[in-house]
């Protein structure tokens, strides 16, 4: 079965399924790379995933910063409505290989 890569832009969401927000409007190169980096790797591992664009969903960007801190950037990780964590505990999980660990998917 072959990941499924869906950008979401509407506010209602499953509340069991991992889910990337992202920004789609940035400037930084390294952020853009780290996004680039979740979804091959999660596409690599056939591990569905929805990508939401907070830069174009407001409500999406206010969920992700209360649950992921005020000043929390792009890429944040979730399960369903869980907070898994940001890019680096992402990256960590990979190198320990321990990501099914860490999106709560065993």
């Amino acid at each position: 079965m072959a990941a499924c890569v869906e950008f979401i832009e509407c506010d209602r969401l499953p509340t069991k399924e991992i889910r990337v927000y992202i920004s789609s409007v940035s400037s930084n190169l390294e952020l853009k790379k780290q996004q680039q980096r979740i979804q091959m790797v999660l596409s690599g591992k056939n591990i569905d995933a929805q990508y939401i664009d907070i830069s174009s969903n407001n409500a999406a960007k206010e969920f992700m910063r209360a649950s992921a801190g005020p000043s929390s950037l792009p890429p944040q990780l979730f399960n369903g409505e869980e907070y898994l964590g940001d890019y680096q505990a992402f990256e960590e999980a990979v190198e320990d290989e321990r990501l099914m660990e860490f999106l709560k998917l065993n």
